[in-house]
């Protein structure tokens, strides 16, 4: 046998491994009872079932001699089998002992043989990394232990150990059965082993009901064999080992480790154990990791060590039956979000529903899509597909008009865990609808023709004509095919929008047509202008009178005066529905020619127009043209007079004096 530098544990370990897959996994349940020899050697033990350590005493398998250990193991479990005790040893002064280990599958092939130097631990899994081992076929394993009478130079003892090792947060299933009178009771307990980081760990066991099957557990007890982090049992390929006393009962001193039994006797953690009281009763461990052996809390979960090994024993009392059981250690439920979720549907609409949902520790299990239109009297069940990056689709079907459809997302994870998010929607039918114009330019003051349709008939449907953001807004009755009709008359010129609309019901979705515009014109119009006297003295009134064309009540006429000097007057009138108007008793207040003219104003639906001018002259009164004439005249007379008074008192003064 070779011999090879190597430093770490003093342990061999054999190793086999099952290929888990998500959901529940059957375990073996029968033990073989008649072992097949498979190998030339005569000296062999038949260990009944995997989960029951076998001493091997100091000496047992002398220098030269082998003994051989035979077990039933089945095609993909996953087994941690290991060999291991005094006899490694690292101490380079020492006499060594030198186990070689030969493996051999049901048909007698040699599966691996393991030579390592003297005193070193054997490393057998399916690559060199890998701490398990996968058995290829089921049937009876057998595993030759020779004490080399070469290079050995002792026989120490150790410990040879069989154990199905099972994963975390995965459900398994296994029959067990115990019948009173029955000895020995091998389907009546079972062992395995998992192994965590985690502080935290729930033990979920599932009892079938009665009439099912009639099985009253005695119980489920959890065992903490190794923790190496805290110097509790060693590490191999990234595996803990137990605790070796602890295989045989023994507890450690600090009351937490070892204690491993499967029989009703012996010591029992009372925090990490459960039992049934009745047929059909389940059972559940909640085992929080004491503060001593979770360190000092520098530990994190990226070191390699820091793996905590358990045994679990699952021991029946009456009857039988299939029991499920899991190893929770993931707490967390997955994420879950909707995606683009929507509020409506169309009844011809296939509706997509997708979520993103994601499980960084034990895995998703499930996305599950629940819908119901019956307010969850009752439901349909989808499974979602994985498309891509963690987002997952599905699809509700066509539903009927006026339904209310909710939906429920529901992401599982493999240890159980679940997260839901809700959403819903309204379906309806969709809504078409159409119109068109009788002509798209008209004069002001003509009226519009719409023609539509809507795709429900016997609804009233709104029509909307739009002017400079202005709504006249008009309802019409469409019939029972769904035809309906409006006229209007718009009262101002320019661009004019048209839409109909319909405001829906329970079953149909509100709708609107397509737009349409159509154009006003504004009106040319004309005004006259004329006067009831061309001439006159100040003091007199003029009256203005005219009409304007199209003839319409209310039109707004200015009537523009120019004075002689230039300057204007402006004064305001109406015209009468014959588009007649007058402005009476104008009175000017300045002599001279004058002028007048009409302007009729453009507005929303008129283009604007004016009159020619029309003059008028406005002269003083006879008093005031002759006044010059009348005043001198009485100066002359008032000096005639002055002149004969005068002139008569001068003759009476000469007259007196002669």
């Amino acid at each position: 046998m070779s011999r090879k530098q190597s430093e770490g544990l003093t342990i061999v370990m054999l190793l086999f491994c099952l290929s888990l897959t998500q959901g529940v996994t059957t375990l073996p349940s029968k033990a073989v009872t008649q072992p097949q020899f498979i190998h030339d050697y005569s000296n062999w033990t038949y260990i009944s079932k995997p989960g029951l350590p076998v001493k091997i005493n100091a000496g047992s398998i002398s220098i030269g001699n082998n003994h051989t250990y035979i077990c039933n193991l089945k095609a993909g479990a996953k087994y941690h089998i290991y060999f291991y005790g005094d006899w490694v040893d690292y101490d380079p002064l020492t006499n060594k002992t030198d186990y070689d280990i030969f493996v051999y599958d049901p048909t007698g092939r040699e599966v691996s043989m393991h030579t390592e130097s003297a005193g070193l631990p054997e490393h057998l899994g399916t690559t060199v990394y890998d701490p398990f081992f996968i058995p290829e076929t089921s049937g009876n394993y057998s595993f030759v232990i020779r004490n080399d009478d070469k290079e050995s130079r002792g026989a120490k003892a150790g410990t040879f150990m069989i154990i199905e090792h099972l994963e975390c947060n995965r459900w398994y299933e296994i029959f067990i059965s115990r019948k009173p009178g029955e000895e020995p009771f091998e389907d009546a307990y079972w062992a395995y082993e998992f192994a965590t980081s985690s502080e935290r760990i729930k033990v979920l066991v599932e009892v079938p009901d009665p009439p099912e099957a009639y099985l009253d557990m005695y119980e489920a007890q959890l065992y903490l064999m190794a923790n190496p982090s805290q110097g509790v049992g060693t590490m191999l390929n990234g595996m803990p080992l137990p605790w070796e006393p602890g295989l045989y009962g023994e507890m450690h001193d600090s009351g937490i480790y070892g204690g491993y039994r499967l029989d009703a006797e012996g010591f029992r953690h009372v925090n990490a154990s459960a039992s049934c009281e009745y047929y059909g009763q389940d059972m559940l461990i909640d085992y929080v990791l004491p503060s001593a052996a979770a360190g000092t809390g520098n530990e994190t979960s990226s070191d390699a060590n820091r793996l905590f090994l358990y045994h679990l024993a699952l021991i029946a009392e009456n009857g039988e039956g299939v029991i499920r059981f899991m190893f929770k250690t993931d707490f967390t439920p997955p994420s879950l979000s909707i995606e683009n979720p929507i509020e409506s549907a169309y009844s011809d609409q296939e509706v997509d529903v997708t979520a993103h949902a994601y499980d960084g520790e034990s895995g998703l299990k499930s996305v599950l899509l629940n819908y119901t239109t019956t307010d969850w009297e009752n439901w349909t069940a989808v499974e979602m597909s994985l498309s891509e990056n963690d987002t997952y689709v599905a699809k509700i079907p066509m539903q009927s008009p006026g339904s209310t459809v909710k939906y429920r997302v529901t992401a599982s994870d493999m240890a159980g865990n679940m997260v839901q998010q809700e959403n819903s929607y309204v379906v309806k039918s969709k809504t078409d609808m159409s119109i068109a114009l009788s002509k798209t330019v008209l004069d002001s003051g003509e009226s519009i023709g719409v023609n539509g349709w809507i795709s429900h008939g016997s609804v009233t449907v709104t029509v909307d004509y739009t002017w400079q953001n202005t709504h006249f807004l008009r309802t019409v009755l469409a019939d029972s095919d769904g035809h309906f009709t409006d006229e209007f008359t718009p009262d101002k010129a320019g661009t004019w929008t048209v839409t109909a609309k319909w405001s829906g019901n329970q079953e149909c979705f509100p709708g609107s047509s397509n737009t349409v515009k159509f154009t006003v014109e504004k009106v040319s119009t004309s005004v006259t202008c004329s006067v009831n006297k061309a001439t006159m003295v100040t003091g007199e009134t003029v009256d203005v009178t005219g009409y304007v064309l199209p003839a319409e009540r209310n039109m707004k006429v200015i009537l523009r005066f120019t004075k002689p000097d230039g300057t204007t007057i402006e004064r305001e009138t109406y015209t009468s529905s014959d588009g007649s108007y007058e402005l009476i008793a104008f009175k000017p207040g300045v002599v001279g020619r004058w002028q007048v003219q009409a302007t009729v104003s453009e507005d929303e639906a008129h283009q604007s127009s004016s009159s020619s001018k029309v003059n008028f002259v406005v002269n003083e009164t006879w008093l005031n043209q002759y006044k010059l004439y009348i005043i001198g005249a009485a100066v002359a007379a008032i000096i005639v007079v002055s002149i004969v008074i005068l002139l008569s008192r001068k003759k009476e003064e000469v007259e007196e004096e002669e």
